[in-house]
């Protein structure tokens, strides 16, 4: 049997092998680089290929990779001529979606009304209706373009969960979990919808229940009462955030909207396929912690003190940049902000150091430029040891600030922010 085996493994690898063996190097190449999902690299072959010669179908594949990887304008930007000679129906869904990231709603609904008006029962369309009406927070015709999506069969946990994001926002908790609890109970669900499930039962006071999820689903096992502890003093957005450019999920912002434990509650538009982050996001309810935290537990280990900062490592497929980090001193300590275009939800880790602070980002992660920051802080800042950003490995980014003094206190909140960013988070540091 075992021979058997080894010879049918052995044709399926020779076979697979000899259809590569009559492409040319540069589709190898493409087709290994569609394989490890490296946008960035496909990208580079395509703009390659239509340097040469225009194309309309490599355009339109160019302005859908740009899209994953969370550069909407640039997406538009490729994709206008297309929309501009043929108003083809996936050219204007793809325009539509990038005006929604980028928080372009104006533009964005007239072009879902065409497209409605065509495709009246196409359920995509409609749960990408329900996501424009919940970034503009009305959020009772969100959830009637949700409902019209479910009953036209689009995915189905998009949809509950999505309904049950409409529940949260305005404070249904009970509807909301009964929702959730419906996908759970059939484990058909995402990690959003563990993590919206788990605030919703924090909310409704039903903390068994809730540490048993975060047991079993082993989002905080060594510490789920600090979890539930951070969730239950946060509270839903009451609008939803113009422009999470980088959501295949749902925005929210102003207000606290649920802290999600691993990532945060999510309204999704569009599936998400090979784990790829950027294509089940249109709006994102935003997390925050809210007021003075200290840092609890020991001091850090002298391993984690010691050796040089590392940069960041890997790439997070569709993820939102961290465009800039910047630093000041205050009349009790430091403060450190970073900055985005596109909305970031983040939590603050409940089990750091005494002078350790942890903040898990969710899809999101910095630009390259950002460790020159890191450095050019420390050498400014004596107090702080140590800033780096980690690629936690389930497309999310740890950032983690290492005080030199054992007690810091410490303040996570969101400013508004002009120009190029929507987003500014700022980490205050109060050394004891």
């Amino acid at each position: 049997m075992k021979k058997i085996l080894s010879i049918v493994m052995l044709a399926v690898l020779t076979g697979c092998s000899g259809g590569l063996s009559n492409a040319t190097d540069a589709d190898q190449k493409e087709y290994i680089l569609t394989q490890l999902n490296d946008y960035q690299g496909l990208i580079e072959i395509y703009r390659n290929k239509l340097s040469v010669k225009d194309d309309d179908d490599e355009r339109y594949h160019l302005s859908q990779l740009y899209n994953k990887i969370g550069d909407y304008s640039s997406s538009n930007i490729y994709l206008a001529p297309l929309v501009e000679k043929n108003k083809d129906k996936k050219y204007l869904l793809l325009q539509a979606k990038n005006y929604i990231e980028l928080g372009h709603e104006d533009k964005a609904e007239p072009i879902l009304k065409e497209l409605l008006l065509k495709d009246g029962s196409n359920g995509e369309l409609w749960n990408l209706q329900g996501v424009l009406f919940a970034q503009q927070g009305h959020y009772a015709e969100a959830t009637t373009s949700f409902e019209k999506a479910r009953g036209l069969f689009y995915n189905e946990e998009i949809v509950i969960n999505n309904i049950a994001m409409m529940a949260i926002l305005q404070q249904d908790y009970q509807k909301a979990r009964d929702y959730l609890l419906s996908l759970y109970s059939r484990k058909k669900y995402q990690s959003q919808t563990v993590y919206n499930l788990v605030y919703t039962l924090v909310k409704t006071n039903d903390y068994t229940s809730a540490r048993k999820v975060i047991l079993d689903e082993k989002l905080s096992p060594s510490n789920p009462d600090a979890l539930i502890h951070s969730l239950a003093n946060l509270s839903p957005r009451e609008q939803l955030h113009l422009g999470n450019p980088a959501a295949s999920e749902m925005n929210a912002q102003d207000v606290d909207i649920p802290a999600s434990i691993a990532q945060p509650p999510q309204i999704v538009s569009n599936p998400s396929s090979e784990n790829l982050p950027n294509k089940s996001k249109d709006v994102i309810p935003s997390v925050e912690s809210s007021g003075d935290m200290l840092i609890s537990g020991t001091c850090s280990e002298k391993a984690l003190l010691e050796g040089p900062i590392a940069s960041f490592v890997g790439n997070i497929h569709g993820a939102k940049e961290i465009a800039k980090l910047t630093s000041a001193h205050t009349t009790s300590g430091d403060r450190l902000a970073l900055y985005s275009a596109y909305p970031i939800n983040f939590i603050v880790m409940p089990k750091a150091k005494d002078n350790v602070l942890e903040l898990e980002l969710f899809n999101s992660q910095p630009v390259k430029s950002i460790y020159q920051s890191q450095m050019s802080i420390l050498k400014n800042h004596p107090r702080i040891h140590k800033i780096e950003f980690i690629n936690n490995g389930s497309g999310s980014t740890i950032m983690r600030v290492v005080a030199e003094e054992c007690k810091v206190l410490a303040n996570v909140t969101r400013a508004s922010a002009n120009g190029k960013y929507k987003e500014k988070i700022i980490i205050d540091l109060s050394y004891k």
